[in-house]
């Protein structure tokens, strides 16, 4: 097949030599030594990205199939641009951390090929799923500038797309596109069908994941749950790639807010926001900006102040995870003590946005791990500044076992908050 061919060109016949990812907005750095080493960001020892094996899994992919990737990266012999971690093989081919996760992602395609030969719509769509799935990952932590990971980026999303059209018993997905400061975005709209009008969760996607991340969320709980999402990404990555990472950084999420409001099977009075760490932390500036039209808002580990300011938690933060903040702001993480002084402006008590004289009665629930990203200085601005708010305190737990708990318990708070038939 054509596709095919073009897929194994684009994957496996790359023209030129790029940078490995972990030299990318980290030139020459050292690794750090971590203040602590903390559940929620995902530290595994000897690999540059945190692996969140648990967490792809819930999301959509095979444990074997992951296994079998990491396992090529771990025993490869080819030279890496940090000798003490396994991800970094500097040359594209085996044990390169993107030609491997593109190699299972390539062979999920073949076998989607190879049941649409048979009219296998179920077999076809599972495997463009877990081909989206693979792709994603093998564009971690998706880097402005990294070219193989754009590549892949762009494999995802044409597979998730594929998964859609091929079998509508997934439901129906759109993209939209709208203009942002002048700037063309696109989110992704899933509508379990066209039949009825739905209430919105407006997902969006922190930097270490991207849009097909919410694939479980939105299928398996809120579609089920009769609520419909649109999924945003973070300015800098993705689909808002276009967009400058800045101290208004929810403006992409306002502006969907209101964009939604004109499509027919949107219900306007039923649109909340969910986010997770940084993009947590944008759900809740463009909550409050545009607080009589957003219903609910849900938060996982949001980022409110301490994270911008307390060199504890910036200090605790991987390598990967200071260069894919770093790269979004033009940055390079080796200059990391020098750096974190402007990271303040991104805060929002820094901002103004959270303050002791607030009174926002969005309903919101946040949930949090003791003792990581949110401090207890975080949760009297929160609770100070939202009237109706649950805040859920979970024991050092795993971070895929955070996520899927918390998933289960956003579902039902907004199907509770959404006005549905009122």
């Amino acid at each position: 097949m054509e596709e095919s061919l073009n897929l194994s060109e684009i994957l496996f016949k790359p023209k030129f030599v790029y940078p490995e990812t972990s030299v990318i907005s980290n030139s020459g750095v050292e690794l750090p030594t971590l203040s602590r080493e903390d559940i929620y960001f995902g530290f595994v020892v000897d690999f540059y990205r945190p692996v969140l094996k648990f967490e792809w899994v819930f999301s959509g992919g095979s444990a074997l199939d992951i296994d079998e990737a990491l396992a090529k990266i771990c025993v490869s012999k080819n030279a890496r641009s940090r000798d003490s971690l396994y991800d970094t093989v500097k040359e594209y081919g085996s044990g390169h951390w993107n030609y491997e996760f593109n190699t299972i992602a390539q062979n999920r395609v073949n076998r989607a090929h190879e049941c649409e030969s048979r009219n296998d719509i179920k077999g076809a769509s599972h495997n463009y799923r877990l081909a989206a799935r693979y792709f994603a990952i093998a564009a971690y932590p998706f880097l402005k500038s990294d070219m193989l990971a754009q590549n892949s980026d762009t494999l995802c999303r044409t597979t998730y797309k594929k998964m859609y059209d091929i079998d509508p018993s997934n439901g129906i997905l759109q993209v939209h596109s709208f203009n942002v400061d002048g700037k063309k975005v696109s989110g992704y709209l899933h509508l379990p069908d066209l039949n009825q009008v739905y209430p919105c969760v407006i997902i969006v996607c922190p930097y270490e994941s991207n849009f097909s991340h919410a694939y479980r969320f939105i299928n398996d709980y809120l579609a089920k749950a009769n609520i419909c999402a649109f999924v945003l990404e973070m300015p800098g990555a993705g689909a808002c790639e276009k967009l400058n990472m800045n101290d208004h950084f929810s403006m992409a999420i306002e502006t969907a807010i209101d964009y939604l409001g004109t499509l027919k099977y949107i219900d306007a009075t039923n649109i909340g926001l969910y986010g997770s760490g940084i993009s947590a932390t944008a759900c809740i500036r463009a909550a409050i900006l545009k607080s009589s039209k957003v219903r609910a808002l849900a938060l996982l580990a949001p980022y409110v102040h301490s994270f911008f300011t307390d060199l504890e938690i910036l200090d605790s933060m991987p390598l990967c995870l200071r260069s894919s903040l770093c790269n979004r702001l033009d940055l390079d993480a080796k200059d990391w003590d020098t750096l974190t002084p402007q990271f303040k402006v991104f805060s929002l008590k820094e901002q103004g946005i959270l303050s002791g004289r607030g009174g926002c009665k969005i309903p919101t629930y946040a949930s949090i791990i003791k003792d990581s990203v949110v401090s207890k200085e975080d949760i009297t601005l929160l609770e100070n500044n939202f009237s109706d708010i649950i805040i859920k305190s979970n024991e050092k737990i795993g971070r895929a076992e955070f996520i899927r708990n918390s998933i289960i318990e956003v579902t039902k708070f907004f199907s509770e908050n959404f006005s549905v038939g009122n």
